[in-house]
């Protein structure tokens, strides 16, 4: 069967790749224009180990990925590529459950020797070392560590058939990890090519797709790994939100809260703190005496990026300046 794409008068014809070196040199020359022109690939071959977890048998990557459109909450994504070619239940899905036992059992040092090891590759190009530095605003050797907070797998394939989502879709639900999912694809005609690509992380903002996400996950999902501290703000954060009668819906990558106006504010859970976003524009409401980081991300991309405003609270100290942005909010939202 011939899979094409007509534009106007032009006839595209998919090419299949023949190996799997097509589709890393395909994705790596294009990554910047699909994930986004704030973002880095380093295409190694590393090992996974980690003393907690000795069983790894497929645990060599393709590279890391990193991503910092929004600097405050920078993605690294261990990344493998795959042919839907290969056998899925004896290949595909042992490779990446060895990158989730990495994940899920690595200790600090285990963690810093990636951080160290990427911050070294990264320390060679100077361009690239300014850029990370201008974009973010940060020191690198900061920005990487922040990203460890969040460890995520990208899987770059060229196709997910029904029983790899399957197998992907019951490995997210159970083991409660992040799998970035990118299909690409290449269609040419005799003089050009064009590239088609679909990507689970793009952000959503129907509330028909929130509303069926919030199904599948749970507020124990966004607590899973993480500190007490973190723990603490989000159980006092959801005694807050009831006793205001504003509904909770977890999301995959961040959680709502809505009254009867939508969404009023979310918040995406990290290791070490709690980021908030807000409906309220950064000057709509005062804040001048409230001691937290505000900052505005009308043009940065996050998970609810139709919510302007974004709140970090790093403490369990700090709640009770947030919940006072939260009474203003409230009112100005009635």
């Amino acid at each position: 069967m011939e899979n094409a794409i007509l534009i106007e008068n032009d006839k595209f014809v998919k090419e299949e790749f023949k190996v799997e070196d097509d589709i890393v040199n395909l994705f790596s020359k294009n990554y910047k224009k699909i994930i986004s022109d704030k973002s880095y690939l380093l295409l190694v071959e590393k090992q996974f180990k980690s003393k907690n977890f000795k069983n790894f048998k497929h645990s060599i990557s393709d590279g890391f990925l990193l991503a910092w459109e929004n600097p405050t909450t920078p993605s690294l994504y261990i990344t493998e590529f795959e042919l839907i070619s290969h056998p899925i239940n004896t290949h595909i899905l042992p490779q990446l459950g060895d990158f989730i036992s990495f994940i899920q059992s690595a200790d600090k040092e285990e963690l810093k020797s990636i951080r160290d090891y990427f911050y070294n590759e990264i320390k060679k190009d100077k361009t690239l070392f300014e850029k990370l530095q201008t974009d973010t605003k940060q020191e690198v050797h900061h920005l990487l560590e922040n990203s460890m907070e969040d460890l995520q797998i990208l899987l770059v394939i060229d196709k997910i058939n029904p029983e790899l989502s399957i197998g992907l879709s019951q490995i997210e639900k159970a083991i409660k990890v992040k799998i970035r999912k990118i299909e690409i694809s290449k269609f040419a005609n005799q003089k050009e090519g064009v590239i088609l690509f679909a990507d689970s992380e793009k952000y959503k903002n129907e509330k028909e797709e929130q509303i069926k996400e919030a199904e599948e996950y749970s507020i124990e999902y966004h607590t899973e790994n993480k500190t007490d501290n973190v723990k603490g703000i989000l159980n006092e954060l959801l005694d807050y939100t009831e006793s205001h009668t504003l509904q909770c819906s977890p999301m995959k990558h961040y959680i709502g809260f809505y009254n009867q106006k939508g969404m009023i504010i979310s918040c995406v859970t990290r290791k070490s703190s709690v980021v908030f976003y807000s409906k309220a524009k950064i000057n709509e409401i005062k804040i001048d005496d409230i001691h937290l980081s505000f900052r505005d991300v009308r043009n940065i991309g996050h998970y609810t990026n139709h919510l302007p405003t974004e709140i970090v609270v790093e403490n369990y100290e700090a709640l009770n300046e947030f919940f006072k942005y939260l009474d203003r909010l409230l009112t100005k939202y009635k």
